[in-house]
């Protein structure tokens, strides 16, 4: 048997909703960790699949140029971030409390 490309989005619709009743009859025993476990590798897995897919689409050459763009923009986030964590802090007015009022003399 051959598959055609209109037959792409029919299995890939039936993969889903075999993927839904397993996800449904496997969530509904378990506890609130394992279904936690299980949405988290769920959406890595997504996210993997879909980086797949895109390097796939794209090529090569062009995902290796976005993923340079992609890490120097990293880079700059990481930069600033490391900016505002070491910057000294503002210290606090002399008259504050840390119950927030200020005591006066009797």
């Amino acid at each position: 048997m051959q598959i055609e490309p209109w037959h792409v989005p029919l299995l890939v619709m039936a993969g889903i909703i075999v993927l839904e009743l397993l996800a449904v009859l496997v969530l509904r025993d378990a506890g609130p960790a394992v279904r936690q476990f299980l949405r988290t590798a769920g959406l890595g897995t997504l996210a993997l699949v879909l980086l797949v897919v895109v390097v796939v689409s794209i090529g090569p050459s062009l995902a290796d140029q976005l993923a340079s763009v992609a890490a120097a923009i990293a880079g700059i986030a990481a930069l600033w971030l490391t900016y505002r964590s070491h910057r000294p802090s503002a210290a606090p007015p002399p008259s504050a409390e840390p119950g927030g009022e200020r005591r006066t003399a009797a």
